[in-house]
């Protein structure tokens, strides 16, 4: 069954072909029909073999600290008609921080268009801007764009943070750029950081311009002048500081240094349509950008060729702004600026073409109209040839019409009710199909879904049962089911900013189809009822919705798609002989522990194999065997499909830590977070410990051992392999391990002990024994496994040989009743790839571990009961995440929760769909009072 967004646009491209629109004064003409109707044809066609998706990622907070969990609810939906997607059943998630190293990759399973999930943040986190990059595997044929980002900081203890604020001046030095800056470094007490001694740096990405060691003044200024290099990127000037005192451990702390240089401001000029044509008049959208990349408050004026002024011009919002004028045939235009030291700064406006034609679109607001008028020059109002005007919203085409011009201008009136809400672009084509003029204007067809949001009371005290009734329903009022997620966050610890924040409904129907940065999305978000605020959202799609599309190639033959889509998780390999060949009706064998799962599979004519309906864990590890038809491993190459992760640009925007020139109000927030951090701890009982280092032992980075860090009685660490080269893995052994070596026993076979312990080997966690195989001999597999790797593979090796370590080892791995703990010996060896135990020599064997599924876990909020006591033990900064919230067949849902120890305002955040090309989102408020039992020492809000 056609979902509602599919029978609108279905609809409307019946009507385009069946009556296909003449824009003339009265013609018809056979053939230029049917070329619309084979680009509409062809347009829509590829569109649906395309079956782009678009993802929106709800968080429960915008910002993080190093600990915490970021949780998240993901919605994956076709982009043509906004219902769930059937492409993709796993999605990738992947953390990363500024510098663009990868924290963390995960999969996770999308059912109907939803998944959901957590993702815990280590405590030792550095803080810092981060970006959460979601995508499917089919998202990266259509380029790094499609992807989903989202960028967020998150910030350690606040208590122990020093408070920063600087100035910066640019300075002209003999036509050279020199910077001084002058700093104070406070405690987060606001006391002085003075006589200290400090090392500065200023870097450019990995580059350093300038290092010098200096000392606070006892106030704790200090002051630097630097040389700015002309080759410096000044968007990616970082200031660096580090403490030199060693007895109070090693402070470093990198700072973004934003200079805005007035004269560095970036200001673009788009006409409307895309074209300044002579004779013709034209709107102007233009948009100034500072070096930070946000949008620059300016005013000038406009000159021609003979400086003079012809118009002037001033930014309306966050650096965009239009005007008008008529320019002229063989005349130049430029745009001048007065900076604050009076000097101009120049800019060029496009060129003026002396032939042509312009697009212009009058969309008035609350019309269900827009007027659309084109204007062609005197040349080709006499040529008499067709052009070919389309209309598309969410890469259908909805509306085509032919144009031939006998007059000029040529207005007529276009019903925007045939256009679905969102983006629609108006494209001007010859007929050679070269795209012409391109404009874009918003659709809203109040058709959003109408989330209604009721708290059981007006007011709350500290833990009391909150109560919330959701109704969703249609703009007719019917109600609707489908699904959303809900985020309750204490405003005294999370700073909810609708404006600069995106919702489902400004993403999906705004932002994701324009190119560049949207500075503050969430402001568009009432435009269609606010006159001024739907003028700016007109600006904003014509600064950037000009994107001068090659429309040739949509019309070439469809390149293959280089990423296939993954309906489901798939296994996905190849046996291969001795020599290199596909080796078909191979018995394929797939074993995992965990879940226990056995299944079996055949391999094709061309030696390829696959296996389906595994069930996603959080730590897979699969064990892949082929065998003869005697069902015996044989001489033969196991290649899986391994995840070849992709590499993405890093973000240019930065992120300003919040103790850097701290305003008043944040300051207050953060302070309150401290003293409700302290309190806790106070009636808990726990205690504010100092990290506490162990230098005396060896520590293996990403190890598994089971003791912790350390817990060896022999560990080998990564200096000494570095020194060791090539050599084996066995000959490390023999040479770091007393009593290492091959013992035979009573029967006459030999096995390989620590003096008269047998040895057990663990790779990255992973017990090389339950890959053994009754018909190979233990010994013969631990000597390939020592023949295998060499030190340069390995990050690390720790050996268990006395009871302290051994016992971890003997309960998890052996049964401690038959096993007599004492007589067995663990190696414990940690490898660069982290794959375990995986050897591409072995004989028709492999080791599976994927990159871990992140399963749905539900949110834990406590329970209380009537009369409980608010002690401040309570002071979560996310009241309730509610993921998977299904409305029934009356729109309704109730979502009941407890409120925290923390008095003050919580905001409500709800966002979904119904997964029939509807969205919706809306807020609310609820306020939490102080009870009367509490004790007096709980913390204001």
């Amino acid at each position: 069954m056609k979902t509602q967004a599919a029978h609108l646009v279905t609809s409307i491209l019946i009507c385009v072909l069946l009556n296909l629109l003449n824009i003339t004064s009265g013609f018809s003409q056979a053939t230029p029909k049917q070329n619309l109707n084979e680009i509409i044809v062809q347009l829509n066609s590829q569109n649906d073999t395309l079956s782009a998706e678009k993802l929106y990622l709800q968080t429960d907070k915008p910002t993080y600290l190093a600990g915490d969990t970021l949780r998240f609810k993901a919605y994956l939906l076709n982009a043509s008609f906004l219902n769930y997607s059937t492409k993709s059943g796993v999605l990738y998630l992947e953390l990363s921080n500024d510098s663009n190293r990868l924290i963390q990759r995960i999969m996770v399973p999308v059912m109907m268009g939803v998944a959901y999930g957590s993702i815990p943040l280590e405590k030792e986190m550095m803080q810092g801007g981060y970006t959460l990059t979601g995508y499917t595997n089919w998202m990266r044929n259509f380029g790094e764009s499609y992807l989903f980002k989202k960028h967020f900081y998150i910030g350690n203890n606040a208590g122990s943070e020093w408070l920063i604020n600087y100035n910066t001046h640019l300075i002209k030095d003999s036509g050279k750029d020199k910077i001084d800056m002058g700093l104070k470094i406070n405690q987060f007490d606001k006391a002085p950081i003075g006589l200290r001694e400090m090392q500065v740096s200023i870097m450019d990405g990995k580059r350093t311009w300038f290092k010098d060691k200096v000392e606070t003044s006892l106030d704790g200024v200090l002051k630097l002048t630097f040389d700015l290099p002309e080759k410096a990127d000044a968007k990616n000037i970082t200031l660096g500081i580090q403490d030199l005192r060693k007895s109070q451990g090693s402070r470093k702390l990198m700072i973004p240094i934003i200079l805005n240089r007035p004269e560095k401001i970036d200001l673009q000029f788009m006409p409307e349509g895309g074209k300044l044509v002579a004779g013709q008049r034209a709107n102007v959208v233009f948009k100034a950008l500072k070096e930070d990349g946000y949008g620059a408050t300016v005013s000038g004026k406009i000159y021609n060729s003979k400086q003079q002024e012809i118009t002037t011009f001033t930014t309306s919002h966050v650096g965009i702004g239009a005007f008008s004028f008529e320019p002229e045939d063989l005349e130049t235009y430029t745009a001048k600026i007065q900076l604050a030291d009076g000097k101009y700064q120049t800019y060029s406006l496009p060129s003026v073409e002396s032939t042509g034609i312009t697009l212009n679109v009058i969309n008035r607001f609350k019309n269900d109209t827009c007027e659309v008028t084109l204007t062609p020059t005197a040349d080709i109002l006499a040529s008499n040839n067709t052009y070919y005007l389309i209309g598309m919203a969410r890469n259908t085409v909805c509306w085509g019409g032919l144009v031939k011009f006998n007059k000029a201008p040529l207005k007529f009136i276009l019903d925007k009710q045939i256009f679905p809400s969102g983006i629609v672009r108006l494209i001007l084509m010859n007929e050679s199909k070269m795209g012409l003029n391109e404009r874009l204007f918003y659709n809203d067809r109040g058709d959003n879904l109408n989330i209604k949001l009721d708290s059981d009371k007006s007011l709350y005290q500290q833990r009391d049962s909150i109560s919330l009734n959701v109704k969703v329903s249609d703009s007719a009022g019917k109600p609707l089911q489908g699904t959303f997620s809900l985020a309750v966050t204490d405003n005294g610890q999370v700073t909810i900013d609708s404006i600069a924040d995106r919702s489902i409904v400004s993403y999906m129907l705004l932002t994701s189809d324009l190119k560049g940065k949207v500075e503050s999305p969430g402001y568009y978000n009432d435009a269609v009822t606010h006159p001024e605020k739907w003028q700016h959202l007109n600006n904003l799609l014509l600064a950037q919705g000009w994107a001068g599309y090659d429309w040739t190639q949509a019309f070439k033959p469809a390149k293959p798609f280089v990423y296939p889509n993954e309906e489901e998780f798939l296994i996905k390999g190849k046996v291969l002989n001795a020599f290199n060949k596909p080796v078909a009706k191979s018995a394929i064998t797939l074993f995992s522990k965990k879940p226990l799962l056995v299944l079996d599979t055949l391999t094709d004519n061309k030696g390829n194999f696959i296996f389906r309906g595994i069930t996603p864990i959080d730590t897979p590890s699969f064990f892949i065997s082929a065998k003869n038809k005697k069902g015996k491993s044989f001489n033969v190459g196991i290649e899986v499909e391994e995840f070849k992760p992709p590499v993405f640009s890093p973000v240019t925007d930065r992120i300003i830590p919040w103790f850097v020139n701290i305003d008043t109000g944040t300051y207050q927030t953060v302070n309150n977070q401290v003293a409700l951090k302290k309190e806790q701890l106070r009636v808990t009982g726990g205690n504010m410990l100092k990290e506490v280092i162990i230098n005396a032992k060896k520590v293996i980075k990403d190890s598994k051992n089971l003791n912790g860090p350390g817990g060896a009685d022999v560990i080998i660490d990564e200096e000494q392999l570095k020194k060791a080269g090539r050599t084996t893995l066995g000959e490390l052994l023999e040479k770091n391990v007393k009593g290492f070596g091959v013992k035979i026993d009573k029967m006459g076979k030999m096995h390989y002990r620590v003096y008269t312990m047998l040895l057990h080997l663990v790779i990255d966690g992973v017990n090389t024994e339950f890959f053994i195989s009754p018909e190979t001999p233990r010994y013969q597999y631990l000597k390939d496994i020592f023949a295998y790797y060499d030190a340069e593979e390995i990050k690390g090796i720790e050996v268990m040989v006395t009871g302290k370590y051994q016992m971890s080892y003997t309960s998890t791995y052996l049964n401690p009743i038959v096993d007599v703990p004492w007589d067995h010996a663990f190696v414990e060896v940690t490898t660069r790839g982290g794959k375990g135990p995986f050897m591409r020599k072995s004989i028709g064997t492999y080791l599976y571990k994927p990159m871990p599924f992140i399963l749905p876990n539900e949110f834990y909020s406590p329970k209380y009961t009537a009369g409980s006591v608010a002690d401040m033990s309570d002071i979560r900064s996310t009241i309730y995440w509610a993921p998977n919230i299904i409305t029934d067949k009356d729109g309704k849902a109730t979502i009941k929760f407890y409120a925290a120890d923390n008095p003050g305002t919580y905001t409500v955040v709800i966002e979904g769909t119904d997964l029939q090309g509807h969205l919706g989102t809306n807020r609310k408020q609820i306020i939490v009072k102080k009870r009367n039992d509490s004790p007096q020492s709980t913390i204001a809000p």
